[in-house]
């Protein structure tokens, strides 16, 4: 089959062409490897779509924010007869049934295990229905997904020795055990299930490797917690110094640094490369870290600042104005710590619930 994998314009974003869509790449990975072919189209940059029977289907990946955009392609296809209409991706995840009259087929869950594949590929159930895939338990089934499309991203990052890197973004890791009640990829949420899964190191390997020899000269994790599993992260860590410390940034919480070594575990990441990190502090009061189930404390995160300060690496951080117990004097005691900490970066959104989460 030759099937188009679009990812919708990211309106919500200023610089939408950053990162790309991993999620759409796995399955391109699988779906190659089943023998069909495939496209990819990321309509902040092309916002042209195709006409009916150009293609013998068209898989949509699209988040929550992106829901107008959602409405547009379903108006383009909706008297399409000849292209089959996929939608996946996080927005379905969240409100399924508000998209099912738009497509033929709905997926919420993980798409690119390979017997997936092949019932998104060729449906058992009836037009505009919803289908749950099973939920695996390993992910040793995983391919490295498809980057031939990513030099169309831009993204970079300077070490605080004035060296700038090139990045693209890797995940090697699924889920999260922790349970912010913000966030749906936590073991409270519908996305990923209640475990953390691991890609094999062979694949982490394959895509480090593939990452530099398309000329990237950074990477970016996107896993949930980077440093989640110590062992893992050691042997991540060597894979690094194989290929020359190639320079790396990472998610991370400050309550689980603390319990697997602190400062001097975050210097044995900077000697493989890591020049910076994105911490969630989402409050500088433990109170209402409490109120989301956060599981850090300030003081555990001033602690990672002061690390991160003292060892040169750049510490990115993340606060979420409006969440639950906010008040006047809860905002006040973020911006004085801000002000009084100093990270070196800092990254202020506001709460904004969307409907299913």
């Amino acid at each position: 089959m030759n099937i188009l994998l679009v990812f919708p314009k990211s309106v919500f974003l200023s610089a939408p062409m950053v990162w790309p869509p991993l999620g759409l790449w796995y399955l391109a990975a699988q779906l190659e490897a089943q023998g069909h072919h495939t496209e990819f189209m990321d309509m902040s940059a092309n916002d042209t779509l195709p006409a009916d029977g150009e293609y013998d289907q068209l898989w949509v990946s699209a988040k929550s924010p992106q829901a107008h955009e959602i409405n547009k392609i379903a108006e383009h296809t909706k008297d399409w007869t000849k292209t089959t209409t996929v939608l996946g991706g996080a927005a379905a995840w969240v409100s399924p049934h508000k998209y099912a009259d738009m497509f033929d087929l709905v997926v919420r869950g993980e798409g690119d295990h390979p017997d997936t594949i092949k019932d998104i590929l060729y449906p058992f159930l009836p037009k505009n229905s919803i289908y749950i895939p099973e939920l695996h338990y390993t992910l040793d089934w995983v391919l490295p997904p498809i980057r031939k499309w990513s030099h169309q991203y831009h993204s970079y990052m300077t070490s605080q020795d004035g060296n700038t890197y090139r990045m693209t973004s890797m995940f090697t890791t699924r889920g999260c055990p922790m349970s912010c009640a913000f966030c749906e990829s936590g073991r409270m949420g519908v996305i990923w299930g209640e475990q953390t899964r691991y890609e094999p190191l062979s694949i982490v390997e394959h895509q480090i490797k593939e990452i530099l020899d398309l000329g990237f000269t950074g990477i970016a994790y996107y896993d949930d917690v980077f440093i989640l599993n110590k062992r893992r992260t050691l042997e991540m860590l060597n894979l690094h110094k194989k290929y020359g410390n190639v320079p790396w940034r990472c998610f991370m919480r400050s309550d689980i640094l603390h319990k697997q070594g602190g400062k001097e575990y975050l210097q044995q990441m900077k000697e493989a490369g890591l020049i910076e990190i994105f911490i969630g502090i989402e409050s500088a009061s433990n109170e209402i870290k409490n109120n989301i189930h956060k599981g850090t404390t300030i003081e555990q995160d001033t602690n990672v600042v002061t690390w991160c300060k003292d060892l040169g690496i750049t510490c990115k951080t993340s606060f979420i104005l409006g969440l639950p117990g906010e008040s006047e004097e809860s905002i006040q005691k973020t911006k004085d710590w801000i002000l009084k900490v100093r990270p070196t970066i800092v990254q202020i959104d506001r709460l904004i619930p969307f409907p299913g989460t």
